[in-house]
């Protein structure tokens, strides 16, 4: 029997509301109502409305550079975004369409809605799926989604679907006042779905929820420059900022004997990526992801910290010249089991004194209440603007703004 897209959007939406990211009628509508299987069309309708990102375009050597996102996170996303009937909004990222037909159903006959994409073929589909689709009210432009705006258009809302380091100030112009930002914003070790409030100038932020977005493209494209910890195919570490690596210490410190520290944490797995590494990344400047994917596996440098998959293993730790300290899965019969928590314990190699400030990092989370994302406060200042921290202050430089951050009590 053929499948019933109204019956599987129906199920889709009691998903998200039971994973409490849907709370809105009107976007619960927009859900229910906008086909996404016309905007995948290479999938199967039963796929199409499964809670999970679908690839839409690859690179030559299989790099994903385009999809449809998690409807999980689409739904967090328009939930932050507050759109109202009538708002001009903008979107940096058309993607398939889907997710500006969904802007079109909540600002209704009265709004607009723009979107940007920086390859003219993805934008060509997406002009074709609206329009398989009958959406009507989409305008889909072919730009720079950092640069290529109309100057003096102005927007209600602002929403970008891919990762940015930094706020373009074309997207601060384009803001009306008191008008809403909502993007996957790099911190140091994660991004971050911010959703940024104007106000005089100043964009604060309103909500923060984890995410994990492919990075923008064009001139603004934050370059990666993962390190290869032997010959190929190798395990990355995956330093940032001004922290320097050499693949050829860190194999050999590998390779040496390990010392194991426990810390008598005990972490749901929620709070490991959405907290404890938050923390981790803020506090510890040469604390890095460790990675290894396919073949790279087979080397067994890099614990299975973090929920994977049989194609890929991850943890994150510290990484100096003089020492290595990595997390682990602390002993426990249910530590390995589906939704089970996790009992955190170090892997040492070298310098033991690595391992004892990592430590003392994680128990210094553990006596602030464990903060995470939810807790963070973060405003972004033009960088033009100059600031002095105060206390409990963390100052991120970018190229066109400082953030600042703060845990709230």
């Amino acid at each position: 029997m053929a499948a019933d897209p109204e019956a599987l959007r129906a199920a889709l939406v009691e998903n998200l509301r039971a994973k409490g990211c849907l709370r809105s009628g009107a976007i619960a509508e927009a859900f229910s109502t906008v086909p996404r299987h016309l905007f995948v069309p290479d999938v199967s309708v039963e796929e199409a409305y499964r809670n999970q990102w679908i690839a839409t375009k690859r690179t030559a050597g299989g790099e994903v550079i385009s999809s449809s996102s998690q409807p999980e996170i689409m739904a967090t996303m328009l939930e932050q975004l507050d759109v109202q009937l009538g708002h001009r909004v903008l979107e940096i990222g058309a993607g398939t369409g889907y997710n500006a037909a969904l802007l079109a159903r909540l600002v209704g006959p009265t709004g607009s809605v723009t979107t940007v994409d920086i390859d003219d073929d993805i934008v060509a589909a997406a002009r074709a799926h609206l329009g398989v689709a009958g959406v009507a009210g989409v305008r889909v432009v072919c730009a720079d989604g950092w640069t290529g705006l109309a100057a003096g258009a102005l927007y209600d809302r602002i929403i970008v679907t891919v990762g940015a380091h930094d706020i373009s100030p074309a997207w601060r112009s384009a803001l009306t006042a008191g008008g809403r930002l909502v993007l996957p914003l790099s911190l140091p070790a994660v991004q971050a779905c911010v959703a940024f409030a104007e106000r005089d100038g100043v964009l604060e932020s309103t909500s923060v929820r984890g995410c994990l977005f492919m990075r923008l493209r064009g001139v603004a494209a934050a370059p990666m420059r993962p390190v290869a910890v032997g010959p190929d195919p190798a395990p990355l570490v995956w330093p940032r900022g001004a922290h320097a690596v050499d693949g050829a210490v860190t194999l050999r410190l590998l390779e040496t004997p390990p010392s194991e520290l426990s810390t008598d944490l005990v972490v749901p797995r929620t709070d490991l990526y959405d907290a404890l590494v938050v923390w981790l990344g803020l506090q510890e400047p040469t604390s890095a992801w460790f990675t290894a994917q396919g073949r790279a596996m087979a080397a067994g440098l890099v614990p299975a910290f973090f929920d994977g998959s049989d194609e890929a293993v991850s943890t994150f730790g510290l990484f100096e010249t003089s020492g290595i300290a990595l997390l682990v899965r602390g002993s426990a019969p249910s530590a390995d089991k589906p939704g089970a928590d996790v009992p955190i314990g170090l892997r040492v190699h070298g310098d033991l004194d690595v391992g004892v400030r990592l430590r003392r990092a994680l128990l210094a989370w553990d006596r602030a209440g464990r903060p995470g994302l939810a807790r963070l406060r973060i405003r972004a200042i033009p960088i033009e603007h100059p600031y002095e921290p105060t206390a409990g202050e963390t100052v991120l430089v970018r190229m066109c703004t400082r953030l600042v951050l703060e845990w709230s009590t």
